[in-house]
């Protein structure tokens, strides 16, 4: 196994379990606000999808997100507050998203096949490619392993757990 079948292989891994770990929300569900400073498990779905969507598609490709030249955010999210400047209240934004789940799921799934079908066209050697991220100069595979495919993991635990903060099973399995 070579790194790009390996990268495709934990990318497939996450975003089969966002699937499932959001298969069975309710919108209830996704839009209850959790006590404290938790957000939503819909803003925080929204929030992991549309991540991987900016993070491939603008700092990896140097293209528009799927958010924007599809249209995705104006249909799946189902509220009118601006996202705040650079050093604006994030928090109150986050708490502040709701979303069309049957959108959401959608908008997930055109989103990962995108990457998907990007990341089959790569060679060993684009992932060694580098990038300015937030956190310095990495190259792509490591933008991938970081910043999409843990991403992704790290918030599919985050949903679970506020899934059972509801009552509900996190993790199907």
């Amino acid at each position: 196994m070579n790194t790009v079948e390996l990268l495709q292989y934990s990318l497939g891994s996450a975003t089969g379990i966002l699937g499932q770990v959001t298969a069975d929300l309710t919108q209830d569900q996704a839009d209850w606000q959790p006590p404290g400073i938790a957000n939503p498990i819909g803003a925080t779905y929204w929030h992991a999808a549309s991540s991987v969507d900016f993070i491939v598609h603008v700092w990896c490709r140097g293209q528009q997100p799927l958010s924007e030249t599809a249209g995705w955010r104006d249909k799946v999210l189902s509220h009118s507050v601006p996202e705040p400047e650079h050093g604006g209240d994030w928090q109150a934004y986050m708490q502040a998203i709701r979303v069309d789940l049957p959108m959401l799921h959608e908008y997930s799934r055109t989103v990962g096949t995108a990457v998907k079908d990007w990341l089959a066209a790569l060679t060993d050697e684009d992932l060694d490619r580098m990038l300015e991220t937030p956190v310095g100069e990495l190259n792509l595979g490591q933008v991938m392993a970081t910043f999409v495919v843990w991403h992704i993991d790290a918030h599919c635990g985050e949903i679970a757990a506020l899934k059972g903060c509801q009552g509900a099973k996190g993790y199907p399995f």
